[in-house]
């Protein structure tokens, strides 16, 4: 590949080929068919498409993999042959157009839009005079381009005026033009050499273009990024800056040495060709040109700031490079060829993996392709400065994090991007390394570094904003940006972005990110959890105490919402709050009134809201389980619809809603916003749901105004009233004066009873009845009792005594003393005497007063004021005229202070009264202490004592002993003074002042009560103290018994009470030990002497460590022996023993040893130091092997303890017979006879006679086997014994033989067969011999084995001794006899071994002896398939589904699945012997089947079909027809149970239906036509329309739904007759068709009644005897569509209340006036039908799409909705 050197690169950037999009010319590849050379490449800036056009000028766009996507022709400028070439191209800086240059002096823009579907249209064009030579669209301007035309002209076209202008004009062809890499300039090159720059940001200047440099040659090749790049065909490549200036030549003709030639380089390529063409990469750093069959590439080297050449790339057969193109992204490069090939090479600097889920593609230094392997989702990280990327990291599999740095200028900037939005972001940022990001809002980012907080939008290449903070939690920081998307251009919430946080643990800050502004939030508590809400206007917070708090950011108001909440959370995408207290869990709703909250009673705590696809879930852990709790999804879409102004949607909303407090609440809101948004309509709908009578009908009025007047809410009145019903009847008024509208102004006071000002404006406006009204007016206050307001007319008239009557008569007494006084009225007695009965009958004595004394009635004057507690009133009349009462009111007026709390002003009243005692009394009381000081200075010491203790009280509360004591002691209680030293351990003072002022025995018991208190304090060391300062150590002592403070206890009575400490010592010692305290136990034990008390308590506790201790440490040796002899015992094996040879115990020792099974031990000790013990303790040490079962080393260790009758005896009883005979044959020989005895009786105990005899006789002892015999009844037996080796017992045991006989009977045991019939075989009487043995029956011997044995022998003797057919007899008989007795398979073996096969085979059959069966059958061909017929018919019998698949008998076994209905096993089985498609679809029809008859779960029925295929319908058409009647015939209840279940269920079910009928080929263009109810495409067709209703219902195509439901009828065969003419009927009454709606609701009702009879005989079908798609007669369905007859009445009333409507035909139109209305559906017709509609469908509106025919306009409406075509139910685009 082609190599560039990049700077800071570990390797330099490869340029290698990944494919070639078009061939060369002469191909014959007819995927790609092309003529001539590419003359354009572009890459679109979204590196979606990449454009190629060669000679053919067809435009081929491929997508991002090079795949072909699409492609069109260009268009010539006239109409004629095509003769023109393209001469370039370039994609608009937002990807959706396409700008084409053309030689025919025109450039074409296509609008192409962002997807592939997407129309291509020409949106401008920009004829010319002169051809096109060269084109570019600068990235900064999205509605200019720029081209050259070969006049030498460069002009820009504009986009929105469709109109070019001339930016330039040389007057020389333009060879090729460029815009820099920021799209703010473009340069071009001309024939004559020049290089012109123009910039446009200085074009508005009037700044034309700039000739920046001549070059040598005619620069074909020209290309801006870091510097302009020039060539041509002089072989020279120049790089200039903007200024002209040269950087950089390059001229040599022969490739630099570094050339890195992957193809061997021919003579042709020694020298430099002529330069067609250049192209930068997107940062504008590395550059490649094309020569004749190379490549050359140059890269900008920062640390040097110079161009290098990298070196040429030569590819043979290549030719002329006529076009270049560099992906946007950096990571593509596409070569044009002269030839027509288009080839694409990976750039590429370096490639990597991040944790095997990412891939990092390094285009450039600055620029890195981030592609998610997984998705493939792919973003750009460009530096927009030029800083080289450093490091990459990825975060939640989503968001990149990339540093970069530019070394030249010690520049850094931290990017950052998320891979869902394809958002990057780009800020500057010095000294990182240490950053936290947060990532919990998706639409920024938050960085985190030394200690300051940066927020970053995503898209956006600035901060939002940086603020300080130690809280980074995500529950301590809530982000808002945007959310949700404003709805409206004037929404407060159009740019909002808020953040929250807490600038210490107690408070909160909220700063508008946009203005910069901020508010704070101050708690006295700890701030644990705080989040805003998606408006960014609303804030909740908790605390540390779990209360939960709302915060408005507008108003700035806090309410305090919950205590002890222990989780909350806004619901997602709304403003509603979910938080938990205990069991309940609260949600608010509106959370504007959140004294309205809805309370759930829950088990567990909440872990977690979910809302998704129309439902919101408040997720609950049990623990054992998980439970949800289903929120009230309208409540929560009500908030939304407030905060989107949508409000005839909340009403919508509301309306549907239970009556609730919540709702009420909503309602009011509602109202509340709508009308201040004068949205009237909805304000009157709210105050009906309210209830609100009178302001609905005002609003209902209000309506109607505006309706009737063209001004609509701008119309006066309208405006008045509006205010009206604000409550500002001022604003009312404003606007009906400023109309000149008196009269309805006067008139809108009198509605409002507002007389007064009715009058005011008839006064001010000179209405001609102004003095009528005014009459009226005042009759009318006398009338109503408002004599007030009618003594104020009469006031402003000037007619003060009538207004003085009528002021008093109306009890305002004080407006009668102000006339009075201020217009000098006459105060006559009576006008007095009324007055001031007015004012105490009203309680105002001190107005009452005043009057008297303004009247010179000074002692009811007095009188009043002290009545009223005037004192201030009454002492300055007393000054004045009564000087002796003075001292007297001071006194009251102190004693009323004091009864009202009002005590520091008493003081200075009782002073006045010369009272010292009560002054005192009030200055401590209220706390003056200085004022009672000086207060009791003047008073006697008597007098004075009770008041200086609470004043030394005082004192001593505030600290100041000094002066507490000082006034202690002058009240005569010294003893407090000392209490009060002692509290505060000033036990000097405290001394001081009970030796100065007590006796001593009072000293005492105060040092002792003083002690007391302070021990229960805790304060021993002072207690103490107080207890020796009065010589009482023993309470001292006792106090620290008391406390277990034992030290300090024994310091005490070793100082105090020595002859006590012995005994003291042993107390606390016992006292410690039952307590467990052992080592403080043992102090106190040693201290009194007492140690063997320590070692037995030791020796108690098992410490035998310490006892030894302790022993040894007091006692001695000998103490120490006995210790270790007692711990010994105790433990016992071979740690005693040890423990004893260490103390010098051997024998001992040893038998500790062997008694715990150390004998390795003990041997040892026995062999060192006892040696005449060895011999027992071998035996010991046998006696424990033989109890380990461990019987050889037990033999050694007898032997070796000579004791050999042991170990014989120990394998007796062992029964090891050969052990022990070994042993006695080597060491006792005696003993062999007791041994074999021994042998033998455990032989008879197991029933072994014969060994047993064989074993007595060993031992000679032939009686015990004769007794043996005798015992087990064995007389036979007992007899030959006798008569062997005891003939003198003969007679006496053939004696009692016959006596056991005759006790017993005939007997019955099998000895007794066996041994009568060996008897008579000895005798030779073999036929006897043969019934003897055959005699034995079931009923005499229940063991079948001893039977078979019996039996047996008979067979053996007829063999032997009888002919070959009474053998085969016997046989016979024997072998049924053994069948009988259930032992077929020795019946089998008998017959087999008589020749008799075929019957040994079938006794093993009958038997079930299938192994023995086949064994006989082996070599029989016959025989074996008679064996396995056998077997698979008992297996079936069995119904054995596993053995018959072990057989390969899989199609049984399946049905025996089937027939006990384990689907899930068949499913199991057919999965794991993979069946082919039609073995699983015809079970999949039998379970389907199975299901639609029980009728239990249909979705499971369906479900089985879609899963498991279906079955042809030939035989299963019945099942279809009972599963499709099923489904769709559910009733009303049923299918609005679960509508999204319904819909799924009908769905799946025309799915199955439709893959089976396009799998036979049945796929209908119009299966409209058939009308018979039982064919497979009836039952397709009808599921296939109720599907289209059901999803053109849930998308809101009510109008399509209508002509569907209409269909539907025709299928009433299938679909229950009543459902649908209900459905057809209630639709069309909701779109409005009453006329239809009528007709179909009647027939309706009509069914329903004929349902409720059984019978269609009083059906009237009048109405549709025309409409030939109706069925009639039909058949009734079994049950009512709607269940509830309250259902069924309200549809009855509406026909009933329709039928009177004369507006409605209540009639049919004719088929042909039906035809292209709702009603065509109704009549058959010889059009094509719709597969949307069902419809009939007209030439002219005819559109065939994916094997089907609709109407365009309902398809296309289907598809732009649904995104489906409706026939095959695939991603579709509208056809126009």
């Amino acid at each position: 590949g082609i190599q560039s050197f990049c700077f800071n690169c570990p390797r330099p950037m490869q340029l290698r080929h990944l494919c070639s999009l078009l061939p060369a010319s002469g191909s014959t590849n007819p995927a790609y068919p092309h003529d001539g050379k590419v003359t354009a490449v572009c890459y679109s800036p979204n590196n979606r498409r990449l454009a190629v056009c060669g000679s053919d000028r067809v435009v081929r766009l491929f997508d991002d993999q090079g795949r072909p996507a699409d492609k069109f022709s260009t268009k010539p400028a006239d109409r004629g042959p095509k003769t023109y070439v393209v001469r370039a191209m370039s994609f608009s800086p937002d990807s959706t157009k396409l700008a084409i240059a053309q030689s025919d002096n025109i450039v074409f823009v296509y609008k192409l839009g962002l997807e592939w579907g997407d129309k291509k249209t020409i949106c401008n064009k920009f004829l010319q005079t002169s051809p096109i030579t060269a084109l570019t669209w600068p990235s900064s301007r999205q509605n200019e381009l720029v081209y050259g035309l070969a006049e030498g002209k460069v002009k820009i076209g504009q986009l929105r005026s469709n109109k070019p202008a001339s930016l330039y004009a040389t007057g020389f062809y333009v060879c090729a033009v460029a815009s820099s890499a920021s799209g703010h300039g473009i340069c071009s090159s001309h024939v004559d050499g020049s290089i012109h720059k123009f910039s446009f940001h200085q074009a508005n200047g009037g700044t034309t273009s700039t000739k920046i440099a001549a070059h040598t040659c005619v620069p074909y090749a020209l290309a801006w990024g870091h510097s302009i790049v020039v060539a041509g065909n002089d072989g020279a490549v120049v790089f200039y800056n903007e200024t002209g200036e040269v950087e950089r030549r390059f001229d040599s003709t022969v490739p630099s040495e570094r050339a890195n030639l992957e193809v061997s380089a021919t003579p042709e390529a020694k020298t430099r060709g002529e330069f067609t063409v250049a192209c930068f990469n997107p940062t504008g750093d590395t550059v490649v040109l094309g020569n004749w069959n190379s490549f050359y590439s140059y890269t900008y080297n920062q640390r040097q700031d110079s161009w290098e050449e990298i070196g040429p790339k030569h590819i043979q057969n290549l030719y002329a490079i006529t076009s270049l193109a560099w992906k946007h992204d950096g990571g593509r490069l596409a070569v044009g060829s002269l030839f027509g090939s288009l080839d694409l090479y990976d750039a590429c600097v370096r490639r990597y993996q991040f944790k095997n889920k990412f891939e990092f593609t390094y285009s450039s230094l600055s620029q890195v392709i981030v592609k998610q392997l997984e998705t493939g989702r792919r973003i750009v990280l460009k530096s927009v400065y030029g800083c080289e990327v450093t490091k990459i990291n990825i975060y939640q599999d989503r968001y990149v994090v990339a540093n970069t740095r530019d070394s030249s200028s010690t520049t850094e900037t931290l990017l950052l991007g998320d891979l869902t939005t394809y958002k990057l972001s780009e800020i500057s940022w010095e000294n990182g390394g240490n950053e936290k990001f947060v990532f919990d809002n998706p639409a920024c980012c938050i960085v985190y570094h030394a200690g300051e907080l940066t927020l970053v939008e995503y898209g956006c290449n600035e901060a939002c904003g940086t603020v300080r903070t130690d809280y980074i939690s995500g529950h301590l920081l809530s982000v808002r940006m945007n959310e949700p998307q404003p709805t409206r251009a004037d929404d407060d919430f159009a740019n909002s972005k808020k953040m929250a946080y807490l600038l210490d643990a107690q408070t909160i800050n909220i700063k508008d990110l946009v203005t910069g502004s901020s508010s704070t939030v101050s708690q006295n508590s700890k701030i644990d959890w705080l989040e805003l809400n998606g408006r960014a206007n609303l804030l909740l917070f908790r605390d540390k105490r779990r209360q939960l708090h709302l915060y408005d950011v507008r108003t700035q108001a806090r309410t305090t919402l919950l205590t002890y909440c222990t989780y909350v959370q806004w619901v997602p995408h709304s403003d509603v709050v979910v938080a938990q207290n205990r069991g309940s869990l609260c949600v608010w709703y509106n959370i504007h009134t959140p004294d309205q909250v809805t309370v759930h009673q829950i088990k567990g705590r909440v872990v977690d809201i979910e809302r998704a696809n129309g439902r919101t879930e408040v997720i609950v852990d049990e623990l054992l389980s998980t439970a949800s709790y289903l929120l009230d999804e309208a409540l929560i879409e009500f908030g939304s619809a407030i905060d989107d102004h949508a409000y005839d949607r909340a009403a919508d909303i509301l309306e549907i809603l239970e009556r609730s407090p919540e709702a009420e609440g909503m309602w009011k809101k509602l109202e509340e916003i709508a009308f201040s948004g004068n949205n009237l309509l909805v304000a009157h709908r709210c105050a009906a749901a309210l209830g609100n009578v009178g302001r609905a009908r005002y609003l209902h009025r209000l309506n109607k105004l505006v309706r009737k007047n063209a001004m609509g809410l701008d119309y006066f009145l309208v405006r008045s009233r509006h205010a009206l019903l604000q409550k500002d009847g001022r604003a009312a008024e404003n606007i009906l004066l400023l109309q000149g509208n008196v009269t309805e102004a006067i008139r809108m006071h009198h509605q409002l009873h507002n007389l007064d000002r009715a009058v005011a404006i008839a006064k001010e406006r000179k209405y001609p009845d102004a003095m009528k009204m005014q009459l009226d007016h005042f009759q009318y206050l006398l009338d109503s009792n408002q004599v007030s307001k009618a003594a104020y007319l009469k006031e402003a008239g000037g007619e003060f005594l009538p207004a003085i009557e009528l002021y008093l008569q109306g009890g305002m007494p004080s407006h009668a003393v102000r006339l009075i006084k201020h217009n000098n009225v006459d105060n006559s007695p009576a006008i007095v005497e009324q007055v001031a009965a007015s004012f105490t009958s009203g309680g105002l004595y001190e107005q009452a007063g005043e009057f008297y004394q303004f009247a010179d009635q000074l002692q009811r004057a007095m009188d009043a004021f002290l009545k009223g507690s005037s004192f201030r009133k009454a002492v300055e009349l007393a000054r004045k005229h009564f000087p002796g009462r003075v001292v007297e009111l001071h006194e009251r007026w102190g004693d009323y202070l004091i009864e009202n709390n009002q005590v520091d002003m008493a003081i200075n009243h009782y002073i006045e009264a010369s009272l010292s005692s009560k002054a005192i009394e009030a200055a401590l009381t209220c706390r003056q202490w200085t004022r009672a000081i000086q207060l009791l200075e003047s008073v006697e010491c008597s007098m004075a004592q009770p008041y200086l203790c609470r004043l030394a009280h005082h004192y001593e509360d505030i600290d100041d002993t000094r002066e507490a004591e000082r006034f202690y002691v002058a009240a005569g209680a010294p003893e407090k003074a000392v209490e009060m030293y002692t509290r505060v351990n000033l036990w000097d003072c405290a001394h001081k002042v009970a030796s100065s002022y007590m006796e001593p025995r009072e000293v005492s018991l105060l040092y002792i009560s003083q002690a007391q208190h302070l021990e229960a304090e805790g304060n021993l060391k002072d207690a103490e103290k107080l207890y020796l300062t009065i010589d009482e150590p023993d309470l001292a002592i006792n106090m620290y018994k008391k406390q277990r403070k034992y030290d300090a206890m024994v310091q005490l009575v070793e100082k105090h009470r020595q002859e006590l400490l012995k005994e003291t010592h042993q107390y606390l010692a016992q006292h410690l030990e039952s307590e467990g305290n052992l080592r403080d136990a043992e102090h106190h034990y040693c201290e009194a002497n007492e140690w063997l008390s320590a070692v037995n308590m030791y020796r108690t506790n098992d410490i035998w460590e310490e006892a030894m201790r302790v022993a040894t440490m007091h006692g001695g040796p000998n103490a120490s022996k006995r210790v270790a002899y007692a711990w010994a015992l105790s433990l016992g094996g071979d740690a005693g023993a040890k423990l004893l040879t260490k103390q010098g115990l051997i024998e001992p020792a040893i038998d500790y040893a062997v008694e715990s099974g150390a004998f390795d031990h003990a041997f040892e000790l026995a062999r060192s130091a006892c040696p005449e013990k060895l011999s027992d303790v071998h035996l010991k040490h046998a006696l424990y092997l033989e109890d380990e079962e461990r019987y050889k080393e037990a033999e050694l260790e007898f032997i070796q303890a000579r004791k050999p009758r042991e170990a014989v005896d120990m394998y007796i009883h062992q029964q090891a017979w050969s052990d022990a005979l070994a042993v006695a044959n080597t060491y006792d020989p005696t003993a062999a006879s007791d041994i074999y005895i021994s042998q033998a009786r455990v032989k008879v105990d197991a029933g072994k006679y014969q060994h047993a005899e064989e074993l007595f006789l060993l031992a000679a002892k032939p009686e015990l086997a004769l007794s043996m015999y005798k015992d087990a009844g064995m007389w036979v037996e007992a007899l030959a014994l006798a008569e062997r080796h005891l003939p003198h017992m003969l007679s006496n045991v053939s004696l009692a033989y016959s006596q056991a006989e005759a006790r017993r009977g005939t007997g019955g045991s099998k000895i007794n067969f066996i041994s009568t019939g060996q008897q008579l075989e000895q005798k030779g009487q073999w036929d006897s011999a043969v019934d003897a043995y055959l005699n034995a029956r079931q009923e005499l011997i229940k063991d079948p084995g001893d039977l078979e044995e019996i039996w047996y022998c008979a067979v053996a003797v007829a063999r032997q001794h009888m002919p070959t057919n009474r053998c085969h007899d016997i046989v016979a008989d024997v072998s049924r006899k053994l069948r009988e007795i259930g032992r077929h398979e020795t019946a089998a073996e008998l017959l087999r071994e008589s020749n008799d096969l075929r019957g040994a085979i079938e006794c093993a059959i009958e038997g079930r002896c299938w192994a023995k069966a086949r064994e006989l059958a082996i070599g029989s061909s016959e025989f074996e398939a008679e064996v396995d017929l056998a077997y698979q018919a008992a297996l079936r019998s069995a119904e054995d589904t596993d053995g018959l698949f072990e057989l390969g008998h899989r199609a049984a076994a399946m049905d025996i699945l089937v027939e006990r209905r384990e689907w899930d096993k068949l499913w199991q089985k057919i999965d794991y012997e993979g069946f082919n498609f039609s073995v699983r679809a015809k079970y999949a029809g039998l379970q389907a089947a199975q299901i639609t008859s029980d009728g239990t779960n249909l979705i499971m029925a369906v479900h089985t079909l879609n899963q498991h295929g279906a079955p042809p319908p030939g035989s299963n058409m019945k099942m279809y027809r009972a599963l499709v009647v099923a489904v769709l015939g559910q009733d009303h209840s049923q299918v609005h149970l679960d509508q999204k279940h319904h819909k799924t269920l009908v769905s799946e079910l025309r799915n199955v239906l439709f893959d089976l009928g396009r799998s036979n080929k049945e796929t209908q263009h119009d299966a409209l036509g058939v009308h018979t109810s039982d064919g497979f495409e009836q039952l397709l067709m009808a599921t296939h329309y109720y599907n289209l209703y059901l999803t053109c219902m849930q998308h809101g195509l009510k109008g399509i739904a209508l002509k569907i439901s209409v269909t539907l009828i025709r299928y009433a065969g299938i679909i229950p007759i009543d459902k649908v003419f209900y459905l057809a009927g209630t639709i069309a009454r909701d779109q409005g068709h009453d006329n239809l709606a009528f007709l179909l609701l009647n027939r309706y009702i009509d069914l329903t009644e004929a349902i409720d009879e059984e019978s269609i005989g009083n059906i009237d079908n009048a109405d549709f005897a025309d409409a030939t798609n109706i069925p009639f007669p039909f058949d009734l369905p079994s049950k009512q569509y709607l269940v509830e007859e309250e259902d069924r009445e309200e549809i009855r009333d509406w026909v009933l209340s329709t039928c009177m409507d004369k507006s409605i035909d209540q009639q049919l139109p004719g088929s042909k006036l039906s035809l292209g209305t709702v009603y065509a559906g109704l009549y058959a017709s010889d059009l094509p039908t719709c597969i949307v509609t069902g419809s009939p469908v007209q030439k002219w509106e005819l559109l065939q799409v994916n094997n089907s025919i609709a109407n365009k306009v309902d398809w296309n409406q289907f598809v732009r909705k649904v995104k489906l075509c409706p026939w095959t139910q695939v991603e579709q685009n509208p056809i126009y």
